[in-house]
């Protein structure tokens, strides 16, 4: 399976359950209309979803260091304290400690964008 039905399928899916909409009712997402930022959302969601905190981490850096955007800064933000309210067990199996939450915290702070 290539990278781009494999998007495309993963978009679906997302969108379904964003939506809560049947497969029917879909539409089909054009991945030349999506930025490198809708599928970076795409990848970093997914990465998310399956308890992989270390790489949705890593996507959320590469991501701030090539498009320093409001916009996935807040997502970073709701990342982190996202990871806060989780248990320190979940984080463990997870391979995530408070300790990375609270430096990631410290890190982005630097690519804060000022409006």
């Amino acid at each position: 399976m290539d990278i781009e039905k494999l998007i495309q399928e993963l978009g679906k899916s997302i969108g379904k359950i964003i939506c809560s909409k049947k497969e029917e009712s879909s539409k089909k997402i054009n991945i030349e209309q999506m930025s490198s930022t809708d599928i970076f959302k795409i990848i970093f969601i997914k990465a998310v979803h399956e308890g992989n905190y270390n790489k949705a981490e890593n996507l959320i850096f590469d991501e701030l260091e090539k498009n320093n955007s409001p916009e996935v800064y807040e997502m970073a933000i709701e990342f982190y304290n996202s990871l806060l309210e989780k248990s320190d067990k979940l984080l463990e199996q997870s391979d995530f400690s408070r300790k990375e939450i609270y430096q990631g915290l410290l890190d982005i702070k630097k690519f804060k964008v000022k409006l």
